[in-house]
């Protein structure tokens, strides 16, 4: 499919958000394992949020001037918004673990890390299919792929309840670390949903 000029500007932007969650990605890796010099890896995560957010700015503004979208407007719109809320959960998380002075390792989050990760991988893919305007086995697998991950963060999520309530007596602590569950639980269901958006835009493609 061939597309104007500016409507290929929607995939460069999209496909700049996305490296921007492979960027965020990678610190949040590095913060969980290493889990020292929090106030270093909340600004870096804080720059990438804000770099995804220009971005972000950049696609509704283009939405706004351009006559003739590769897709539906209100999808192009709530796939930015989807995406732009994934680097701001992993954002949060990184900051609230430093907002909320959490000295000791936090296992969950070490355990949540190659999910988050894995999900970045799978929306870069995806990406490449929504440029493509195409369903394909590539994009089957991902999405299969993206469904099997929020499954495993659900467990995770689970597990890491249980054991919260059970063993962990400080008031304090407990809401400090459900608030930070919550939000690593959140960010799984989020791919899940940019992964049927993009899903759900290519369908109506072909």
């Amino acid at each position: 499919m061939r597309f104007l000029p500016k409507q290929s500007q929607f995939f460069t932007l999209f496909k700049g958000v996305s490296s921007d969650l492979q960027d965020i990605a990678a610190v949040f890796r590095d913060f969980s394992a290493n889990f020292d010099d929090f106030e270093g890896y909340a600004q870096k995560a804080k720059d990438i949020e804000h770099n995804a957010d220009h971005k972000i700015h950049d696609i509704v503004d283009a939405l706004n001037k351009t006559f003739i979208t590769p897709f539906d407007r209100e999808d192009i719109y709530t796939l930015a918004s989807n995406l732009d809320d994934i680097v701001d959960l992993i954002e949060n998380v990184i900051q609230n673990v430093y907002l909320f002075n959490i000295k000791g390792k936090i296992p969950t989050l070490e355990a949540f890390t190659p999910l988050i990760s894995a999900g970045a991988d799978t929306i870069e893919e995806m990406m490449e299919c929504l440029e493509k305007q195409k369903y394909s086995e590539e994009l089957a697998n991902a999405k299969i792929r993206m469904h099997q991950l929020e499954d495993q963060g659900d467990d995770l999520f689970h597990a890491a309840i249980k054991d919260l309530f059970s063993n962990h007596h400080d008031p304090i602590e407990v809401i400090k670390l459900k608030d930070i569950l919550g939000r690593l639980e959140k960010i799984m269901d989020k791919y899940q949903k940019v992964g049927d958006i993009i899903e759900g835009i290519i369908v109506k493609s072909t």
